[in-house]
């Protein structure tokens, strides 16, 4: 049998092609015949989960609690800054407000405690602000705040400058800097860098490819 036949035998009868078989450029495809396609597979997730809810990986309760923990660290610091201001309002008590203001000696409405008063809401931004950005972007699981956790942490150690209230800050940054090198954390972590930079994956190369001119088929 030759080329010629075999387009309109498999038309009439469905019958597979070979896999070695050579196909004509022309050739039709029968009726109901499946069309492969060719999809590139997901990339992994190294062991971590998909959330049925969302399809991204299942955030593990280390990620969940430093993230947590860190907002904590940030609304004690806010609310202990507030403190500062509100006691800092009587002249008399100025110098009781915070630890750096209670080491120098002020006179009421002077621009030492205006340069005090900007000097304590600086450090509680120094602290806030790198301790928020991690929690949000360690929950949706960018590595590097593994490092800016430690960073935090170590910035929180400004708190003692502010009041006692503020101290608490301190735990808060250092648990959620530990929670975050757990194993759970960094395969969390690991996941989330493989979906965000997907492999290649390439098509195996093609064989038995007809050249020449395109046969005609035989009507019988």
């Amino acid at each position: 049998m030759t080329e010629q036949d075999v387009a309109p035998r498999r038309a009439a009868t469905d019958e597979p092609i070979a896999a070695d078989e050579p196909i004509a450029a022309n050739e039709p495809i029968a009726a109901g015949e499946p069309i492969a396609t060719l999809v590139a597979p997901s990339a992994p997730v190294l062991g971590v989960p998909d959330d049925p809810r969302t399809g991204e990986p299942r955030i593990p309760w280390t990620v969940r609690i430093a993230s947590s923990l860190c907002y904590l660290a940030v609304a004690n610091v806010v609310g202990a800054l507030l403190w500062v201001y509100w006691n800092a309002v009587p002249k008399e008590r100025f110098a009781e407000a915070s630890w750096l203001m209670g080491q120098f000696v002020t006179e009421p409405g002077s621009l030492e405690r205006v340069l005090l008063a900007v000097a304590v809401t600086v450090i509680a931004l120094l602290i806030a602000v790198p301790v928020a950005i991690t929690g949000y972007y360690a929950w949706t699981g960018y590595r590097w705040t593994r490092v800016s956790a430690i960073i935090g942490a170590a910035l929180g150690l400004g708190v003692l400058t502010l009041n006692v209230y503020a101290w608490p800050t301190i735990l808060w940054t250092i648990a959620a800097a530990v929670l975050l090198w757990t194993p759970p954390a960094g395969r969390y972590f690991v996941a989330w860098w493989a979906r965000r930079h997907p492999q290649q994956f390439f098509a195996p190369p093609t064989t038995n490819v007809y050249y020449g001119p395109l046969p005609r088929y035989r009507r019988d």
